[in-house]
């Protein structure tokens, strides 16, 4: 007689305990690989917004030099001046400032256009500095053409950048005595002097572009010190 035998199935599945273990060891590996990401992306962006910065940097050294090709008093400012703002004040490129037709105005696009950007994705803050023209500084006609400082913030939830003494920082100049502080050149006060390789560096400051038409300096969040570090929390 011909026996019949069932045949042994063996389950597959996973039972409740292993999947609990296999969830604990993907909840483990998570939290060991997000800080480490969330770190990547915050370095990616910084060294994004670098890039940028130092885009603006070249850009508004090639429209100085392009300044310094049309002879001196060629550097174009809301008051008129022929020395180019250099006794005192900023020289407005920015929009806040100046009406479309006017030359400070253009003077502030040729910067963004060499950026690839226009008055309507400008950074949210763009400043630099050049040699002070005022004749106590003693400045010569190249120092007063060749950018030394640039202040940049991308948008406004975007740390501030500084280009000071040859080197890009994210902390605020103005809170180190030893980077940037006010100087006496004779009569004259520059507010704006850097210190490189020991010399002193009176700056005339060019504005390309700001977030409004106050003190982009200090005074709360929207400002440079309030997007510099360790103000700055983004």
């Amino acid at each position: 007689m011909r026996r019949f035998t069932k045949a042994k199935h063996h389950s597959s599945a996973f039972t409740l305990v292993e999947l609990i273990v296999v969830l604990v060891i993907l909840a483990v590996l998570a939290a060991m690989l997000v800080p480490a990401l969330t770190g990547y992306i915050r370095k990616a962006r910084k060294n994004r917004i670098l890039t940028n910065a130092d885009n603006a940097r070249v850009a508004c050294q090639a429209i100085m030099t392009e300044l310094y090709g049309l002879g001196p008093g060629a550097m174009s400012n809301t008051t008129g001046d022929a020395t180019g703002g250099g006794s005192g004040g900023d020289v407005r490129w920015d929009a806040k400032f100046n009406r479309p037709d006017s030359a400070d105005y253009e003077w502030g696009n040729k910067v963004l256009e060499l950026m690839d950007r226009t008055r309507d994705n400008e950074p949210y803050i763009l400043v630099f500095g050049v040699g002070n023209s005022n004749p106590e500084c003693n400045m010569s006609l190249t120092e007063q053409y060749t950018v030394y400082y640039v202040a940049y913030v991308e948008s406004k939830n975007s740390p501030a950048i500084f280009y000071v003494n040859g080197e890009w920082i994210y902390t605020y100049p103005r809170d180190n005595t030893s980077i940037m502080k006010e100087v006496m050149f004779g009569s004259y006060s520059c507010r704006n002097t850097i210190v490189k390789d020991g010399v002193k560096i009176p700056l005339q400051l060019y504005v390309v572009s700001t977030y409004s038409n106050g003190n982009f300096w200090t005074g709360g969040a929207n400002t440079l010190q309030g997007h510099a570090e360790p103000y700055f929390n983004g």
